[in-house]
Parts: C-alpha cells; sequence; structure tokens
C-alpha cells in the first residue's frame, strides 16, 4: 500500500492525559467499584443499543445482532445522531448500550465494556501527490462533528502541518482556539457529513471517514494518509455502570471478544482499525 499510515498514539496519550488533568470528561470514566449490581435486566430478553446513523447501524448489524441474538435475546438497534444525547438516554433507561468514539461521562455514572474495530479518517487531495507538495494558504475540508474535527486535526499535527495546543480536548476542538502553530498557513472549512461525499473528489485537501471516499468511489491506496486510530478514540460499547455485572452486558463483552465476532469484523470492515486487546 503507496499510502503513508502514521499512529499518533504518543500525542493522543499526551492529550489524554492533559484531559484528565483538565477535568474535561471526554474519555469515558471507568467504574472500579466492586460493589457492582447483579441485577439481571433479562427478563424480557431485549435489549436496546445505540449506535450513530448510517456506518454505525450497519456494524452492529452486521458484526453483534446475529451472535448477539444466539444467545437468547433480541437486539434493537436506535440510531443517533447527536453523541451528547446518548449519555442522558443511556442515564435515564431509554437504552441499555451505546456504541461510540465519545461519551460525555460527567454527569452520569457510565462505563466502557470493550472497546471495538473502528472506522480511520483518510486525507484525499485532488491536486497534491504527496503532503510536502501542500502549497501555502490551501484550504482543508474537515468535518463538522465535534470529535471527527477533533480527530481531522491531530492527523494534521502528526503530518507536522499544525501545532495543537496542549491540553485541548478532543471534543472541543476548534481551529480559533486549538490551533497554534500554522506553518503552511492553511485554511479550515469545516462541513456536515452529509456534504462530504458530494465534496471528496473536488477539493485540494479534504478529511473524510474511509467509507466516505470509498462510497465516491476512491480507493484506500489514492489516501495521502490515513488515520491508525489510538485505543482513545476507538469505538466503545458504553453501558451504565451498575448494570456492567448483568447477564446481558457480560453476555454482549463475550460476543464482542469471540472468534465470530473477528471473522465478521474482517469479513465486512477489513480496513477498520482493531483495538490493542484484539491485536495480542
Amino acid at each position: 500500500m503507496n499510502k503513508k499510515k502514521r499512529g499518533f498514539q504518543l500525542t493522543a496519550l499526551i492529550m489524554m492525559l492533559s484531559m484528565l488533568l483538565a477535568a474535561c470528561g471526554d474519555p469515558v470514566v471507568e467504574n472500579n467499584s466492586t460493589d457492582m449490581s447483579k441485577e439481571s435486566v433479562d427478563e424480557d430478553q431485549t435489549i436496546v443499543i445505540a449506535a450513530p446513523e448510517g456506518t454505525g447501524k450497519e456494524f452492529v448489524e452486521k458484526t453483534i445482532k446475529d451472535l448477539f441474538e444466539k444467545q437468547g435475546y433480541t437486539l434493537q438497534i436506535s440510531e443517533i445522531t447527536d453523541p451528547s444525547e446518548s449519555a442522558t438516554k443511556l442515564a435515564d433507561g431509554t437504552i441499555d448500550v451505546y456504541l461510540n468514539s465519545f461519551m460525555d461521562n460527567k454527569e452520569n455514572q457510565l462505563t466502557t465494556l470493550t472497546s471495538v474495530p473502528t472506522e480511520p479518517l483518510t486525507l484525499y487531495s485532488n491536486t497534491f501527490k504527496d503532503e510536502d507538495q501542500i502549497t501555502d494558504g490551501s484550504t482543508v475540508i474537515i468535518p463538522e462533528d465535534p470529535q471527527l474535527l477533533g480527530r481531522a486535526l491531530m492527523m494534521l499535527e502528526d503530518e507536522k502541518l499544525i501545532g495543537i495546543r496542549t491540553g485541548a480536548a478532543v471534543s472541543q476542538m476548534s481551529v480559533e482556539t486549538d490551533v497554534t502553530d500554522n506553518p503552511k498557513n492553511l485554511k479550515f472549512e469545516a462541513v456536515p457529513a452529509d456534504q462530504l461525499a458530494d465534496r471528496v473528489k473536488n477539493e485540494a485537501l479534504i478529511i473524510v471517514p474511509l467509507h466516505t471516499a470509498q462510497e465516491a468511489g476512491l480507493t484506500e491506496d489514492a489516501a495521502l494518509d490515513e488515520e491508525d486510530v489510538p485505543d482513545l478514540f476507538a469505538n466503545q460499547l458504553v453501558v451504565r455502570a451498575k448494570d456492567q455485572g448483568t447477564n446481558f452486558a457480560r453476555t454482549l463483552k463475550e460476543t464482542i471478544q469471540s472468534t465470530e465476532f473477528e471473522k465478521l469484523t474482517d469479513q465486512h470492515y477489513p480496513n477498520y482499525d482493531k483495538p490493542e486487546w484484539m491485536e495480542d
């Protein structure tokens, strides 16, 4: 593969430590209490999982749903467009599980069951063949979604194209407040997700989720750069902390850790980045 794919684990770790010190609350807070509720919610055997619309829902349908339901459950999938609403819905019992890479947990006792393979972001250009060719004053199209915007900026920092303020919270980043170094005087335009597909072939520089480029007919090899997703930004299955010890939560985690789940992931999402525990 001719593209550059550079990890930015160290940058992510530094940011995670800074966020924790600043108590910004972006990463999911783990509940380490051993006094977990053992109350089963399995009476009706129906579990509601929320996932980002589109690819998030499809991921659950193709890799999790059938395997989980073989264990005697019914899995209902609810599409979510605003990740910030999911913490509230999970806390009030509207949903039982949430799949996403971001969860505002400052006011909700939530915990991660496990991380799962995650779609990388990709940098494409209809003008430049290499990052070294990027000219002064070029415009970069980036996703408007807060979490994706932060990840996109970190990709550019990893390529030494910009510098980011120490302590910046990924889900709260903005170009105006957090880009502290911009040697090429890059300009930025944040656009909604539903506009990215129409623009991915027509921009000098654009960062999009991999599936957006592929649906537009671009190949992975054509990307200038591809994100190596660190575990900090990996998609996670999140539950209420008090439900961590329930039958459904244990069964769901076992489903994700099964060889059957990995085979389905490899079949349907071969280009997704796997979390570290799947690489062991």
